[in-house]
C-alpha cells in the first residue's frame, strides 16, 4: 500500500511539475494557429466580424490555468478577429480580438469596449501577462516610450508610438476613456496587462499616439 501511494504521489508531482508547460505549449499553438487565420484573413471579414456581438465581462475572466487554457482552445470564435497587432521590437504579432472573454485573452490581444474603432479616439487591448515572454503580452512590461506599435484592420496600417507607460489600480476604467485621447490631441493606443498578477490589483499601460497612418499593400 505505501509502495502504491509513493507512485501515486511521485506522478502528481510530476504532473505538477509539467502542467507549466503543458499549458504554455497549449498557448503557444493556439496563438499560431489563430495567428496563421489573420494572416489570410480579408478586410471584407474582418468588416463583418465587427458587426458580431461580443462579451466584455470582465468579472468572468480567469486566471491562466491548464483547465481555462483547454476549455479557451474550444470555446474560440473565428468571428472574434478584427486584426491584428504588430510589435517588432518586443516580437509581439498577435491576433486584434473583439471581446472580452477567456477564449480571446488565451489567443491574442482583446479589445475592452463594444465601440472602439482603429485609428479613432482612445483604442485600447488587452492581454495576459506571461512568465514565458514570447506568450501573449508576456514582454508588454519591457516596453520603452519611442517604441512602433502597429494594428491593422487589413485595409489600413495604424502607425502608434509609445509616449508614456503607467501602473494604476484595476479599477481605474478612465484609462479606456476617449478623453484620455482628447488630452493628449490625438488618437492613442491603450495596451493593458496585469502588472505581474492578477492578484496584484494593478494594471500596466503603455499609451501610444497615432503618428502615421497607410493602406494595406496587396
Amino acid at each position: 500500500m505505501k509502495k502504491f501511494i509513493s507512485i501515486v504521489l511521485i506522478i502528481i508531482g510530476i504532473a505538477l511539475i509539467l502542467t507549466p508547460t503543458i499549458k504554455n505549449q497549449i498557448i503557444k499553438h493556439n496563438i499560431k494557429k489563430k495567428s496563421e487565420i489573420v494572416n489570410t484573413i480579408t478586410h471584407e471579414e474582418i468588416t463583418e466580424n465587427i458587426e458580431t456581438d461580443a462579451e466584455f465581462d470582465y468579472e468572468a475572466i480567469e486566471d491562466v490555468g491548464i483547465t481555462s487554457t483547454i476549455i479557451g482552445s474550444i470555446n474560440f470564435d473565428n468571428k472574434s478577429m478584427i486584426g491584428q497587432l504588430i510589435i517588432p521590437e518586443l516580437d509581439i504579432n498577435l491576433p486584434v480580438l473583439k471581446g472580452v472573454t477567456n477564449a480571446n485573452l488565451l489567443a491574442g490581444a482583446t479589445t475592452m469596449v463594444p465601440e472602439q474603432k482603429m485609428g479613432e479616439g482612445n483604442y485600447p487591448l488587452a492581454g495576459h501577462r506571461m512568465k514565458q515572454k514570447d506568450l501573449l503580452f508576456g514582454s508588454l512590461m519591457d516596453i520603452e516610450v519611442g517604441t512602433t506599435v502597429y494594428i491593422t484592420d487589413k485595409k489600413t496600417i495604424y502607425e502608434y508610438k509609445i509616449y508614456n507607460t503607467v501602473v494604476v489600480p484595476d479599477t481605474a476604467m478612465e484609462m479606456l476613456d476617449n478623453k484620455r485621447s482628447e488630452e493628449q490631441g490625438r488618437p492613442i493606443i491603450s495596451l493593458m496587462t496585469c502588472y505581474y498578477s492578477s492578484k496584484t490589483g494593478k494594471r500596466f499601460f503603455a499609451l501610444g499616439e497615432l503618428v502615421d497612418e497607410y493602406p494595406v499593400e496587396d
